[in-house]
């Protein structure tokens, strides 16, 4: 048996063969490019340069060209007959050998090079790796919408990471004002955005790893950041603002209603456009991709205010379609490719076949049970291109839902390249506050990007062995299979919910509010407790060597303070509804100093990666919890009334 049959890879490449035998990388050989003109490629060979001298400790040069008095290691061999992001590697007795088509899949290659290298050293297994992907486009989408804004560390961070994944395309989600218009200074002067100059420097950061930035700005609902200002509330469908219908949200946790703030363009007013055309101005000419993603998801007034009358003439998915098209001639006007998110013309399948065939459908959803399969097969159809776009389950939640996050994705890959998806994006929410840690969404991007790569290879790859090894250099080779364990917490609840977890929505509600545990149990506490307290322990039994090893280990332990402040909160409200004079006192006090304690270290935690501003928006919810224990205190403090 070959002695490196147990190489790991992530993504799995589409075909490996391992054979007897290990080519010794010699200290005086070279990376060779065979091609006279290496410039495209120039990036993917410093590449393999660069990881030699910091895993091996010694340098190989460049060379350009073939000679007798060169001893080659490697070499970049150019072949145009083979697909442009394909590859393929051969060791042997003479060195390695990498035939690429294009620079990209020369980059790719190399970061399969890369994790071989990590694993055997010096010595280079002999074997033969045919590799391309299933996905032309693989990304990854940022909510910097929702309170965090990552500092530029962070996004190139997260960039590097992409690209050793084989990632291949980023978008950071804007609704609000996490970016600096410079026509509308007033709308982000009390944040802390991304200015149009770090886009730039970003947008180059991304391209040397092959990787297209994406401009991804909302313009039709979830405009709520804009409509709300009163230089803008007369362009909104509803100005004042409306109540969500009961279906649409889980009534225990709002008994009284959930009242919205305007988020919908009125799409009759000629003014919206202008404004959309002075925004695209701001945004666009930073980025340097021929695609744009203009949201338009979620229009939830549309048809119910300005428009009523007009929807029930031509119907609210033709009122819909209608002002897609005219956002549609905006962003062609500008020089590119529009992609838009589907939920709302799939509810209008008679629609589909009337949109332009030069936009892309982004068809999300993130539960384990969407119906990719049925969804995908509208826009093919119609023949209209189309992305699958799961999550990684980490919004709503304090450290994740791994189960349904890994059928997610699983799902998304599974019926996308079924029904001929041209693009998989993974995508990372952040919404009520974004409590969520960095590390939390990790093992979803891991895997999406293993399943967007390569489909049927993939499905059972190793994600907790790449995570130990490539992510966090674990000594104890255990936090892979922690964080999965991590974000399974909310299968010890009462109910399972498709997009939050019970604990999420106890730090989130009232302290009165009593309906949200009305399925939670003593028994369903002691189950998280101890759940809690076991990954707590786990967590100081890691050995992690990456460069950002405490920080990690900080927020984990702050995902865990998060879910045990959640439970002894579940079990104060039991007693409240049993009755005030069921609480206990010493409880409640010690809830109001552990309050204290994660807050403060959440605030730290804040600005490691992210920049200040949103951070009060973020614990906003957190700070009334404090506000309400501290009233609840000092009523049973009171003395009974006769």
């Amino acid at each position: 048996m070959p002695e490196f049959v147990s190489l790991q890879l992530l993504p799995h490449p589409k075909s490996l063969d391992v054979a007897e035998g290990a080519y010794v990388i010699p200290a005086n050989g070279r990376i060779v490019i065979a091609s006279s003109t290496p410039t495209g490629i120039l990036p993917a060979a410093r590449r393999l340069q660069q990881f030699i001298t910091q895993t091996l400790n010694f340098e190989l040069a460049l060379s350009i060209g073939t000679r007798s008095t060169v001893q080659p290691a490697f070499v970049f061999n150019q072949d145009s007959a083979l697909p442009p992001q394909a590859y393929e590697i051969h060791s042997g007795v003479t060195g390695v050998n990498v035939t690429y088509s294009s620079p990209q899949g020369a980059f790719l290659a190399v970061a399969t090079l890369k994790q071989i290298l990590k694993q055997t050293g010096r010595s280079f297994p002999f074997l033969t790796i045919r590799d391309e992907p299933d996905f032309g486009a693989r990304g990854l989408m940022i909510d910097i919408s929702r309170n965090k804004v990552p500092k530029l560390g962070t996004l190139f961070k997260i960039v590097d990471l992409m690209a050793d994944l084989k990632l291949n395309e980023l978008q950071l989600y804007i609704e609000g004002a996490p970016f600096a218009y410079e026509s509308f200074p007033q709308v982000w002067e009390l944040e802390t955005p991304i200015s149009g100059e770090e886009i730039l420097q970003l947008d180059a950061y991304c391209k040397e790893r092959y990787i297209e930035l994406v401009p991804n700005q909302n313009s039709f609902g979830h405009m709520e950041g804009w409509l709300t200002r009163p230089e803008f509330n007369h362009l909104a469908e509803i100005p004042e603002g409306f109540s969500l219908p009961e279906s649409m949200y889980y009534s225990e946790f709002y008994p009284d209603g959930l009242p919205m703030h305007p988020g919908t363009f009125d799409t009759e007013d000629p003014e919206v456009l202008k404004l959309l055309e002075k925004m695209y101005d701001d945004l666009l000419p930073y980025f340097s991709s021929s695609k744009f993603n203009v949201g338009c998801d979620e229009t939830y007034e549309l048809g119910l205010g300005k428009s009523k009358a007009l929807a029930e003439e031509q119907g609210k998915g033709s009122l819909y379609l209608s002002f897609l098209q005219k956002i549609q001639e905006l962003v062609e006007a500008r020089g590119k490719t529009m992609q838009f998110w589907g939920d709302i013309i799939i509810q209008h399948p008679e629609l589909i076949p009337q949109l332009p065939k030069n936009i892309i459908a982004m068809e999300w959803g993130y539960s384990a049970e969407h119906p990719f399969e049925a969804d995908t097969l509208k826009f093919r159809e119609a023949g209209i291109p189309f992305y699958v776009c799961p999550g990684t389950s980490s919004w709503n939640s304090l450290t994740g839902r791994t189960d349904n996050m890994l059928a997610n994705l699983r799902s998304a890959a599974v019926h996308g390249k079924t029904n001929g998806a041209i693009g998989y994006l993974i995508t990372d929410w952040g919404d009520h506050g974004h409590w969520q840690q960095l590390p939390v969404s990790y093992a979803g991007f891991v895997y999406g990007a293993a399943l967007a790569w390569s489909v049927n290879d993939n499905l059972e790859v190793n994600v907790p062995e790449y995570l130990n090894q490539f992510l966090f250099a674990d000594h104890s080779s255990n936090i892979g299979q922690l964080l999965l364990d991590l974000g399974n917490y909310y299968t010890l609840e009462a109910t399972y919910h498709g997009n939050d977890s019970e604990l999420s929505m106890l730090l989130r509600s009232d302290l009165d509010n009593l309906r949200i545990i009305g399925k939670l149990t003593a028994e369903h506490f002691d189950k998280l407790e101890n759940y809690a307290r076991n990954i707590a322990e786990r967590i100081e039994g890691l050995a992690l060597q990456c460069e950002d090893a405490e920080l990690v280990l900080r927020e984990l332990r702050s995902g865990v303070h998060f879910i045990s402040h959640a439970v002894q909160l579940g079990r104060l409200k039991l007693q409240l509804a049993a009755g005030r004079d069921q609480v206990d006192r010493g409880l409640l006090a010690a809830q109001i100093h552990d309050l204290d304690l994660l807050l403060h270290e959440y605030r730290l935690l804040w600005t490691e990666r992210n920049r200040p501003g949103g951070l009060a928006l973020s614990t906003a919810k957190l700070v009334r919890l404090r506000g309400q224990y501290a009233a609840l205190a000092a009523d049973l403090a009171e003395p009974a009334r006769v």
